[in-house]
């Protein structure tokens, strides 16, 4: 099926961000009853100016203690038939809501777990826009690039256990400390900016990706100013704080940068340990570096020599035989998704030196604008294709079987997709979950039933989950990470908080 094919609209639901703290002070007592707005929409929001449009249903809810099970906040629907009921979880932030009247089925409400909100850079009246965000594979630390160009390490603060009896937490109950932003934080710097002083940032202009090596321990980030930048990022241990009347973060300078790009280097992968790295940028190459040289070593230009801009890379490396994809040389396929909306395939053949890059395949061009972003999953027993995912600029997610590439088309609205990751989700083996920012602030994680029928390549879809707490502040970054006991989803964006979901 061509990118123009059947586009399918999902519903929205969105919820006050504070309603899990108003819950909260309601079963504490704080405040005797409080009302929260949930809205719901059946179409792109933007359609719908006025309340009263059938495509769109506002309403309030009465947050009320039970008169006789004081343990129980009562949820009471002051307007419209929207419904709202607790689905549980150990850390109490997770809910249901449904609207007959909007064909709304119940709909998870997930509320971060935890939020990192440094006070220097998280200020709501003028917060400091990440607009870059990795995870460590470890899960000890993070990091983040910002639009002013500015590289932070922070590290991460395991969530405690069954330690409060409080049946509505928030994210607060499990804030990470202040030494957090203070002693345990380091601001990564240029080496350039390090010896002259002039400019205490990792890059000249916006930072357009950063990824961790395989170790967890070295951080690679690429900018609008045509660079990438490598850093030690070892973490500070809590044993090390100092607890002088002035904490001062720790700034750490690169230890290499590569220039060679003309345009914003868009993104970059990894090459089994991070011996090579790729980049892509907008000036429509691809280009392979040895990192313990510094040296380019293979130059390719997109879609197939024509050089249209690059959107984003994401690499899918083969194992060889008897060996893992940590072993190097490796080979794989590497996806990259441009500028006009297309998307193209290249195979990588890293048993060469230097490295090869060769076209395997390009899409169609889409009628949805730009390739902002780009993932690809992972079989699994349950789903053993592999399956590509496509966010637009206009809003449409678009998902390509791997090897036949038949496509189906959704979305919920007309704001851009920022970034995209693929994620296993609990309890249901037979989909695929795909996590969704949006630059309308209304992240989400879509179930994709892949399974093949007798109607075609297409799949249906449905939401998941709504990841709650933001206010319409736009999801830049995305990040999975999955261990045998829970799935996290984190996200990152305009308003300088990193956020925390448990699934």
């Amino acid at each position: 099926m061509s990118s123009a094919g059947l586009l399918h609209t999902l519903p929205i639901v969105t919820i006050q961000p504070t309603f899990p703290t108003i819950a909260n002070e309601v079963y504490l007592g704080v405040i005797p009853a409080e009302n929260c707005w949930i809205s719901c929409y059946n179409h792109t929001p933007s359609d719908s100016r006025q309340s009263s449009s059938p495509g769109s249903l506002h309403a309030k809810i009465r947050l009320v203690l039970d008169e006789e099970d004081r343990e129980k906040v009562n949820f009471q629907s002051r307007e419209g038939d929207v419904r709202i009921l607790e689905v549980g979880g150990e850390l109490g932030h997770s809910y249901a809501v449904s609207s007959a009247s909007m064909s709304i089925p119940p709909t998870r409400l997930l509320f971060p777990a935890q939020e990192y909100a440094d006070p220097e850079r998280s200020n709501p009246q003028k917060p400091h826009r990440i607009t870059a965000f990795t995870l460590a594979s470890d899960k000890s630390q993070y990091a983040t690039g910002y639009l002013d160009g500015s590289v932070h390490l922070y590290p991460i603060v395991p969530i405690a256990r069954n330690t409060s009896q409080n049946k509505y937490p928030t994210s607060e109950l499990h804030s990470p400390p202040k030494s957090t932003y203070t002693s345990r934080r380091q601001i990564l710097v240029s080496a350039a900016s390090a010896s002259t002083g002039v400019l205490a940032r990792g890059h000249k202009s916006t930072v357009s990706s950063i990824r961790f090596f395989p170790s967890s321990r070295v951080l690679l980030s690429s900018g609008a100013d045509f660079a990438l930048q490598i850093y030690p990022a070892d973490p500070i241990p809590p044993s090390a704080v100092s607890f002088g009347p002035v904490p001062i973060s720790k700034r750490v300078s690169s230890v290499r940068t590569l220039i060679a790009h003309t345009r914003n280097v868009t993104s970059t992968a990894m090459i089994g340990r991070g011996r090579e790295i790729i980049s892509a940028s907008m000036d429509g190459t691809i280009r392979i570096w040895d990192v313990s040289s510094g040296q380019e070593e293979t130059l390719i230009h997109s879609a197939a020599g024509v050089g249209l801009g690059i959107m984003g890379l994401c690499l899918d490396l083969e194992a060889p035989a008897g060996s893992d994809v940590d072993a190097s040389p490796v080979n794989g396929l590497l996806y990259a998704a441009l500028y006009d909306g297309s998307f193209e395939v290249l195979r990588l053949d890293s048993t060469q030196k230097p490295p090869k890059l060769n076209n395997v395949f390009r899409s169609e061009r889409s009628i949805y604008g730009a390739a902002n972003a780009i993932a690809v999953s992972t079989p699994t027993e349950t789903v053993k294709d592999k399956f590509v995912a496509i966010g637009s600029a206009k809003g449409v997610v678009s998902v390509y079987h791997a090897s036949s590439y038949a496509s189906f088309h959704f979305r919920r609205s007309d704001a851009s997709i920022e970034d995209l990751a693929f994620i296993s989700l609990p309890g249901d083996d037979h989909k695929l979950g795909l996590v969704i920012g949006t630059a309308d602030g209304l992240p989400w994680i879509a179930s994709l039933d892949v399974t093949p029928s007798e109607g075609g390549p297409d799949a249906k879809v449905a939401v998941y989950a709504e990841l709650a707490g933001v206010d319409v502040d736009a999801i830049r970054a995305v990040s999975v990470h999955t261990s045998t006991s829970e799935v996290e989803v984190w996200t990152a964006g305009d308003d300088g908080v990193v956020r925390r979901y448990i699934l």
